[in-house]
């Protein structure tokens, strides 16, 4: 009784429940707690994949309890009174967030961003806007350095390196963005509207992640090559995942790309 309490706790739930239940209660709560939400915090990101560990418990522990028809604890000594040990983390508390430019739907980018211009080896132009032309359905960059707007297919993005990926361009700047690549939203879209796509998606990050590290290594970044190469080694070890796992895990490691972008270009407006 006591184990399957702290699990209804650790995923938020109370009774009755079914598999599926359980199944959406853990994916909610892997989805926030996942490590990649804190890369670059190690002591977070240590303390996060202790918890995941506990929510995978838990999930175990409710889906052997339906198994085996049990009746479950009484909600008077419900899994709102069940505590952690001290050994395990707390979840993280919820932060209202903050608004942060729109990303233009077609190409990726949002006001900030670097691109470099056709045949992608001048100068680095910072992002001020994206525009739509109705009248063919073109997309338009506006940039600090021009005065006139650019056609989005004769741009790339720059000096940034995907942390879900592991996809880089360069040059080499000191100050270099961590920000979701373009064909990982893409990819993040797909995922949230078919589960189904979850196993040629994490083909495609072990791809990008591969040329990734080839890229990093040609543009002398080390800080790239060692993403490239940590990414490259997570979608492999994916591969065994189970469909609902590997769907909850790339999920993770796309909310936590989404949000720590996020976070970065809102303490940039604090500063």
């Amino acid at each position: 009784m006591a184990e399957c309490r702290r699990a209804l706790w650790l995923l938020g739930v109370a009774p009755p429940l079914d598999h599926r239940g359980v199944l959406l209660a853990w994916r909610r709560r892997v989805a926030q707690t996942h490590p990649d939400r804190h890369l670059g915090d190690a002591a977070r990101e240590e303390a996060a994949a202790k918890l995941t560990r506990a929510l995978n418990e838990a999930r175990e522990v409710l889906d052997q309890w339906i198994d085996e028809d049990r009746d479950w604890p009484p909600l008077g000594t419900g899994p709102q009174q069940v505590r952690l040990d001290e050994s395990e983390p707390e979840a993280w508390p919820e932060r209202e967030q903050e608004k942060v430019a729109p990303v233009d739907p077609i190409t990726g980018l949002r006001a900030g961003d670097r691109i470099r211009v056709w045949p992608y080896d001048g100068e680095l132009l910072t992002v001020v806007e994206t525009e739509m032309d109705v009248r063919d359905h073109s997309s338009w960059v506006r940039v600090a350095e021009r005065d006139q707007a650019i056609k989005s297919d004769r741009i790339r993005l720059a000096a940034y390196s995907c942390p879900t990926c592991g996809a880089c361009a360069g040059p080499l700047v000191e100050d270099a963005e961590v920000r979701p690549c373009p064909e990982c939203l893409v990819d993040l879209r797909r995922l949230e509207k078919s589960p189904a796509e979850a196993a040629r998606i994490r083909r495609a990050i072990e791809a990008r992640a591969t040329a990734g590290e080839a890229e990093a290594d040609a543009i002398g970044d080390g800080r790239f090559v060692d993403r490239a190469r940590e990414r490259r080694r997570w979608a492999r070890r994916l591969i065994t995942a189970q469909p609902d796992d590997l769907h909850a895990a790339l999920l993770g490691a796309f909310g936590s790309a989404w949000e720590r972008w996020g976070e970065t270009r809102a303490d940039e407006r604090r500063r």
